[in-house]
C-alpha cells in the first residue's frame, strides 16, 4: 500500500510524442482496484509532472480536464508552455494524471475501434425496419460488451475510487496539502476530494462547475438538453446578425433543420470516403457550441454540407467525440459511460415518462423535438453498475475555494455552480462568467486573474464577483507595416484553423494564410521581410514536430507571431484540405501586452 514515506519515479517522457517540454517527467503510481481491498488487484496510474518555472516549488498543483474521462496527462504535455502561467503556478510542480480506466490508466475499452466507428453516428431517427435494427444493435453493444470483459469490476471505476487515488497521488509526492484545479466533471472530483479529505486541501479551482447529484428527474434530463437549446439560440442569434455566417440568413433555424432533413435523406459523402448524415449535423452542432469561437466553423460546415462535401462535419464531430483521423479512438467517450454509471450519475427513469418527453420537448423544442417515453423507461446504467448511490457532497474545511460557473454554459447549466458554492462551505465564492461557452479559465482575463490568485496565494474575492467577456482585440494602427511575402494567400475558413489552436479575436489579432511551402521555408520568407521592414526578432520555438512559431517585436515592444503549422499537423486537425499537399497554414497575430 502506498504511504507518505514512498516515492514515485519520475524519467523522461519518451514515449510521448506531445512531450516536447525537454522538463516535463512521467511516472507510475500502484493504486488499488477496490479501496477496500489495499493488497488485492492493482492498477497502475499513468503521471506526468511539469517542474515548477520559477525557482524551487512551493507545493503540487493536480489538474484534472473534466470528462469524466479526460486525459490529465494530456492536460499537462500538450498545454506545458501556457499553464503555469495561466493557473497562476509558476511556482508549483503541475501533475497531471489519467484516472482510473481512462487512456494510459488501464482505459476502458469494452468495444474496439472498428465497433466503435461503426456505431458512433448511427441513424437516430430510424424510418425503416432496417435502420431500428441497427440502431438497436449499437444500444446493446456496449453494455454487453463492458460487462464480459469487466464484469463486477466496473463497480471500482466511480469518481469516490478516483478521488481516494489523488490522495494516494498526494501522499506519494510527499505533500501534506494538496492545490487543484478541475474543469466541468473536473469540479466534481475536486468536490468528493475536498468531501472525504478536507484538512488536505490547500485550495481549490472549480472551472464550469458541475454538480448534478441534487437533481429532480426533470432536471436530470433537462440540464443539459436546455443549455444546448440556449447556445443553440446564441449561434442562431449572431448568423442571424452577421453576414460573415455562412449560412447567414433570416431564419437560420429553419436552414439547420432542412439541411438535417437532407442529409437523413441522402447524406454527403467526406473526404476520407464517409458520409455524413444528420447524427453527424447534431455531433457537429453539439460540439461547436462549446465555445463561441467555433461558431463560425460550424457555419462553413454546414455550407459545405450543402454544397455536398461532409468533410467539415466531420471534422467538428469528430473532435468532440475524440475519433483521430486514422479511425482510432481514445478512451473518453467509453470510460466516460462508465465513470457515470460507476459514480451513481446516471438518470433514473421517471414515473411518468410521457409527461417528461411532453416536458421536455416544451422547454428544448429543438434539440428535444424527437424525444419519445420511450426514450425514458429504462434505468440507463442497469446494464452496467445499477443502483449507486453517489456521496453526499460538503467540504467541512478551511480552504479557499473558488467556484466558476457561465450563465452561456451549455454543458454545466449555472445552477450547478450556485449549487457547489454552497456545498463548498463558508470559504467558498462564486464567479458568474456572462459570456458563452464551456470552461473560462484562460477565456476571460478576469477569471484567469482571480483563478491565478486563489492558486498562487490562496486570495478570494470577499464576495461573489461577476466577469464580462473580454473585448475583441482591434486591429493593432502598425498592422499595415506587416509585410506579406509572396509565397503565402489569404484563405478562406480561417475560422476553422483558429479555433482548434484555441485563438479568438478576444485574445489577439489574428490573420491565415496559405503557402505551399514548409513551416521552415516559409518563416524564412517572413524573416526575411519582417527584418527589412525594421521589426525586431525575439527567436524561435519549435511548438511540435512540423509547428515552429517566431516572435518579433515593434519598435514599441509590441509582440507580432507568426506560427507555421505543417502538413502533418494539418492532417491530424483535418486542415490538410485548406493548403497544396506538403503545404503550411501560416497564423500571424498580435497579442496585447498585458
Amino acid at each position: 500500500m502506498v504511504s507518505a514515506r514512498e516515492t514515485i519515479v519520475w524519467g523522461p517522457c519518451d514515449d510521448e510524442p506531445d512531450a516536447t517540454d525537454a522538463s516535463l517527467e512521467c511516472g507510475r503510481l500502484s493504486v488499488p482496484l477496490d479501496h477496500a481491498d489495499p493488497v488485492g488487484e492493482r492498477l497502475q496510474l499513468a503521471l506526468v509532472r511539469l517542474p515548477a518555472v520559477e525557482g524551487d516549488a512551493v507545493g503540487v498543483l493536480l489538474v484534472n480536464p473534466g470528462g469524466p474521462g479526460a486525459s490529465g496527462v494530456d492536460m499537462v504535455l500538450q498545454g506545458a508552455a501556457g499553464l503555469p502561467y495561466e493557473l497562476g503556478a509558476e511556482r508549483f510542480d503541475i501533475v497531471g494524471f489519467d484516472p482510473r480506466g481512462v487512456d494510459r490508466s488501464g482505459g476502458i475499452e469494452c468495444l474496439t475501434d472498428a465497433e466503435m466507428d461503426a456505431t458512433m453516428y448511427v441513424d437516430d431517427t430510424p424510418d425503416t425496419p432496417e435502420e431500428q435494427a441497427a440502431l438497436d444493435a449499437a444500444e446493446s453493444l456496449f453494455d454487453d460488451a463492458c460487462v464480459a470483459r469487466y464484469g463486477d469490476g466496473l463497480r471500482h471505476y466511480s469518481t469516490e475510487a478516483t478521488a481516494r487515488d489523488m490522495d494516494l497521488l498526494r501522499a506519494a509526492l510527499g505533500e501534506q496539502l494538496i492545490t487543484y484545479y478541475g474543469a466541468s466533471y473536473g469540479t466534481y472530483l475536486g468536490a468528493v476530494y475536498a468531501t472525504l479529505f478536507p484538512d488536505r486541501v490547500r485550495a481549490m479551482v472549480l472551472d464550469a462547475a458541475y454538480e448534478p447529484t441534487g437533481d429532480t428527474i426533470e432536471e436530470q434530463y433537462s440540464a443539459q438538453l436546455v443549455g444546448f437549446e440556449q447556445a443553440f439560440d446564441g449561434w442562431v442569434a449572431w448568423c442571424q446578425q452577421d453576414t460573415s455566417c455562412a449560412v447567414h440568413g433570416p431564419d437560420v433555424w429553419a436552414t439547420w433543420e432542412q439541411l438535417a432533413d437532407a442529409l437523413d435523406a441522402a447524406p454527403v459523402p467526406a473526404q476520407d470516403g464517409r458520409s455524413a448524415n444528420q447524427t453527424v449535423l447534431y455531433g457537429a452542432t453539439t460540439a461547436a457550441l462549446y465555445s463561441e469561437s467555433s461558431w463560425p466553423v460550424l457555419a462553413d460546415a454546414m455550407a459545405a454540407a450543402q454544397a455536398g462535401d461532409g468533410t467539415g462535419l466531420y471534422r467538428l464531430a469528430d473532435g468532440y467525440a475524440g475519433r483521430n483521423p486514422d479511425g482510432t479512438y481514445p478512451s473518453l467517450l467509453q470510460s466516460q459511460v462508465v465513470i457515470d454509471c460507476a459514480s451513481g450519475l446516471g438518470f433514473d427513469p421517471p414515473d411518468d415518462p410521457e409527461a417528461l418527453a411532453a416536458r421536455l420537448q416544451e422547454l428544448a423544442p429543438r434539440f428535444g423535438a424527437d424525444l419519445v417515453a420511450e426514450d425514458f423507461t429504462e434505468d440507463g446504467c442497469a446494464g452496467l453498475v445499477p443502483g449507486v448511490e453517489p456521496p453526499a457532497l460538503g467540504h467541512e474545511g478551511t480552504a479557499p475555494v473558488l467556484v466558476i460557473g457561465g450563465t452561456g454554459d451549455p454543458a454545466t447549466p449555472f445552477r450547478w455552480a450556485e449549487e457547489l458554492r454552497d456545498l463548498m462551505g463558508p470559504n467558498a465564492v462564486l464567479v458568474t462568467y456572462t459570456g458563452e461557452g464551456h470552461g473560462f479559465v484562460g477565456v476571460s482575463s478576469c477569471v484567469t486573474d482571480l483563478a491565478a490568485a486563489t492558486i498562487r496565494t490562496t486570495s478570494l474575492p470577499t464576495a461573489d464577483v461577476v466577469c464580462d467577456p473580454d473585448p475583441d482585440v482591434p486591429r493593432p494602427v502598425w498592422w499595415d507595416a506587416v509585410p506579406r511575402p509572396d509565397v503565402v494567400v489569404p484563405i478562406d475558413g480561417s475560422a476553422a484553423v483558429l479555433a482548434p489552436l484555441g485563438l479568438t479575436p478576444r485574445d489577439g489579432w489574428h490573420e491565415v494564410f496559405g503557402t505551399a511551402l514548409g513551416p521552415e521555408a516559409v518563416l524564412g520568407a517572413y524573416g526575411g521581410s519582417l527584418g527589412a521592414a525594421g521589426f525586431q526578432e525575439a527567436g524561435r520555438e519549435q511548438l511540435d514536430d512540423d509547428i515552429l512559431q517566431d516572435v518579433w517585436f515593434t519598435q514599441d515592444g509590441e509582440v507580432l507571431s507568426v506560427v507555421a503549422i505543417g502538413s502533418a499537423t494539418l492532417t491530424e486537425l483535418v486542415l490538410d484540405g485548406l493548403v497544396e499537399p506538403g503545404g503550411s497554414i501560416v497564423v500571424v497575430s498580435h497579442f496585447p501586452l498585458a
